[in-house]
């Protein structure tokens, strides 16, 4: 098996999911490869952080909903056009007209999703490259990565609390912060994903975190092939991944997406969403 082959099941491997004969081809490649070696440690490592989680316990409103949607019924009732055999006229049933309609979509879209795709694609890689340099750097030298993301993309130094004429929405950091961060900066800043709102936020021993709010639903494409795992922090789903000696942590929150970068460990994932949750009205708007 190749390092490719390999990294795909890693995380099966060390679930214990994989039959015997793809666990052992596994391990014989991880034994005499560094590079496997060292994404299966970061599995490990991931793990362990998780470990310390504990279950969620749905709340009462979770459950409501959930019986609010079960209780809904959607009755669509469209009249069939039936034919009129008085009148020469070609005429269709609605089902038929939507099989018509559906197929000259289809026909007319297929050219321009192989384009996009393509297009898109290459884009994607492109912008997983550069924000992978950003996560490299970001680990030892803060400042360094925001210069490196500010250089790459169009962006705009602003106050907080004016967001709203950029994004359309106030976002979190407006409302302040923890009591052992302080803000230094924060930027609007376009990138391919999405337009988002950055916050570079200072700890009180002068170490510094990455607060990403934004719109896109997937983050996926932010971390590449990087080892990650899906855990519950407090009552959000979270995206970990393991930054050498951090983290990045994502999730949804109210109707955006909050991206954390250079995070220490679960543990302060917890205490910003703790925050957060309290100060609701601003990552609602």
């Amino acid at each position: 098996m190749n390092c490719s082959e390999v990294q795909e099941l890693l995380s099966a491997y060390y679930d214990g999911e994989l039959a015997d004969d793809r666990r052992n081809r596994v391990l014989a490649h991880v034994g005499t490869c560094t590079k496997c070696t060292g994404e299966l440690t970061r599995f490990e490592k991931l793990s362990r952080m998780a470990s310390v989680l504990s279950e969620p316990v749905p709340t009462q409103q979770i459950w409501s909903q959930i019986n609010q949607k079960l209780d809904e019924q959607s009755i669509c009732e469209n009249p069939i056009l039936k034919p009129d055999h008085n009148d020469r006229r070609l005429s269709f049933s609605v089902p038929k007209l939507f099989v018509l309609a559906a197929t000259i979509l289809i026909a007319a879209g297929i050219s321009w999703f192989t384009y996009q795709s393509w297009f898109t694609h290459g884009k994607h890689d492109h912008f997983t490259a550069e924000f992978s340099h950003y996560l490299d750097e970001f680990v030892h030298d803060p400042d360094a990565a925001q210069q490196i993301l500010l250089a790459k993309y169009e962006n705009k130094l602003i106050d907080p609390n004016r967001a709203v004429e950029q994004v359309g929405y106030r976002p979190s950091v407006a409302n302040g912060l923890p009591a052992e961060y302080t803000l230094e900066s924060t930027h609007v800043i376009k990138m391919p994903c999405c337009t988002c709102v950055q916050s570079i936020c200072k700890r009180n021993d002068g170490s510094k975190m990455a607060i990403f709010e934004h719109d896109d639903k997937e983050t996926k494409e932010w971390f590449g092939d990087r080892p990650n795992i899906s855990v519950y922090c407090k009552d959000k789903q979270c995206c970990l991944v393991e930054l050498d000696r951090q983290i990045a942590a994502s999730w949804k929150q109210g109707s955006r997406h909050i991206t954390l970068i250079g995070v220490r460990d679960v543990a302060e994932v917890n205490e910003i969403i703790s925050w957060l949750n309290e100060k609701k009205q601003p990552v609602l708007n």
